[in-house]
Parts: structure tokens; C-alpha cells; sequence
């Protein structure tokens, strides 16, 4: 019997990691300003959590797509 090895792809596990903390930061920030302050935040010039979190989604899909990439190699 021959048994298929499957590659652990760590890669996707951090594109998760990221998408999980990116939503933590934003829920508690939603709890703790509301939503109108949040979306303030996002779109004011300054740098704010709210910007860290749209950077870190945006590096969530980049390393999901990134995994998928490597995987089918």
C-alpha cells in the first residue's frame, strides 16, 4: 500500500493567522469607537489601526493566493 504524503502548507496558515487578527483588531475597535469612527479612521490621512488592518487583510489574500500558487507546483 502506498500512502500519499501531504505537504503541510504553512504559508496558508499564516494567510489565516493574519485574517484572524486583522478581525479581532477591527471588532474591537468597532466595540470600543463604534462604526462611524471607524470608518473615519479608515479614510482620515492619518495612519491609524484601521489602515493596519486593511494592510494586513490585503497581505492575508496575497499569501493565500501565494499558497495556492506553491501548491499546485
Amino acid at each position: 500500500m502506498v500512502r500519499k504524503v501531504v505537504r503541510k502548507n504553512w504559508v496558508s496558515a499564516m494567510a489565516v493567522l493574519f485574517a484572524i487578527v486583522a478581525t479581532i483588531i477591527l471588532l474591537r475597535n468597532i466595540a470600543l469607537w463604534g462604526i462611524e469612527f471607524v470608518l473615519d479612521f479608515m479614510i482620515n490621512n492619518e495612519l491609524t489601526n484601521e489602515k493596519f488592518v486593511l494592510a494586513m487583510y490585503g497581505i492575508s489574500i496575497i499569501l493565500f493566493l501565494y499558497s495556492k500558487r506553491v501548491s499546485n507546483d
